[in-house]
């Protein structure tokens, strides 16, 4: 008994010792206690935030709201408040690292370092600390069962002529995931598995959403898509049994990663850092990692029991996808329109 007595102790003075008291005081009596995240992942995933966040802080005073906007426009709107010195957000959320090291570069984010680094896997983190992966998803194909009856085993799959007409796929000047999936086939293959799926008549789609749509409706029978959205509405647990599956493709795909980071001169900086603290915690991690969101950490990647280690992914280099962005998106989105 003493020593179950004892083990308990240790855990929840680790507890205590993760969630620092006079943090949260002083995120609390900040702002009415409101903690504003710029979120440019799905609305499901900020509703599972906000739910978990809420209850857990809520004798404390401490709440979050997440906003959607997208990554783009959340990047062009931070700039202006900086300029205007009236930045509205504490924490940035965008599935975007090159975009990230860019802000840290010019100096507009506020280095902060989780108690919870130690825990994640070396890919998560940066020696600066500026912004740190808190989540995954991974980009592959999804295809229609009652339409597919072969599912496909690789991106070259996508080529063969059977399926021309049939197949959507992320319209490269979209950016953000869809600049993924374009650094992922040049990676792979080069331009010229652009040059070949053209003669498919792929249908370039403005947001793996619109695909995952195409495939459940049948309208097309297979695409690029993610597994956030395929585990949301296939048959996966918590799933909805729509006619959507996955197909990982031998040669990998890529895990797209999910970041954030401390504005410069937000509302409640307090705040931002207790909500990192928070999101980095094993707690956090079991809140925001299901349904197709993979955690870094090395003690747990999902809800459903996915292991990373079994799973053939590509983590690309954030400087290099940068390097590449401008050259490899144009010359693509050339290929496949011919414009």
């Amino acid at each position: 008994m003493r020593c179950i007595a004892a083990v308990l102790a240790m855990l929840a003075a680790g507890s205590a010792a993760a969630q620092d008291p006079k943090l949260i005081k002083e995120a609390a009596s900040a702002k009415g206690g409101e903690i504003i995240v710029q979120s440019a992942l799905f609305d499901s995933l900020a509703q599972q935030i906000m739910r978990a966040f809420n209850e857990r802080y809520a004798r404390d005073k401490l709440s979050v709201k997440v906003t959607r906007i997208q990554t783009g426009q959340q990047a062009n709107l931070y700039d202006q408040e900086l300029r205007a010195g009236r930045v509205s957000g504490d924490v940035m959320f965008m599935v975007d690292p090159g975009l990230f090291l860019k802000l840290a570069r010019e100096g507009k984010l506020t280095p902060y370092c989780s108690p919870h680094e130690k825990d994640y896997r070396p890919e998560a983190l940066q020696k600066d600390c500026t912004h740190i992966h808190v989540t995954a998803y991974y980009q592959y194909i999804s295809y229609n069962p009652e339409l597919v009856k072969e599912p496909p085993q690789s991106w070259r799959d996508l080529l063969d002529p059977k399926w021309k007409g049939k197949i959507s796929i992320p319209d490269p000047k979209v950016g953000g995931g869809h600049y993924y999936f374009v650094f992922t086939m040049y990676k792979l293959f080069g331009k010229e598995w652009f040059e070949k799926v053209r003669a498919n008549d792929p249908l370039l789609t403005q947001s793996h959403g619109v695909t995952h749509n195409q495939i459940m409706s049948g309208e097309r029978h297979l695409g690029v898509n993610i597994s956030v959205l395929a585990r949301r509405d296939g048959p996966f647990p918590g799933g909805k049994g729509a006619p959507v599956r996955e197909a990982f493709p031998k040669e990998g795909g890529a895990l797209l990663a999910g970041s954030m980071a401390v504005t410069k001169g937000g509302p409640n900086p307090a705040g931002a850092r207790a909500f990192i603290d928070w999101a980095t915690s094993l707690e956090g991690q079991k809140a925001i990692n299901r349904l197709g969101h993979f955690s870094l950490r090395k003690d747990f990647t999902s809800i459903e029991g996915d292991d990373l280690s079994k799973i053939r992914y590509h983590w690309w280099d954030a400087a290099e996808m940068d390097k590449f962005r401008d050259q490899w998106t144009a010359e693509s989105q050339k290929i496949l329109t011919g414009n």
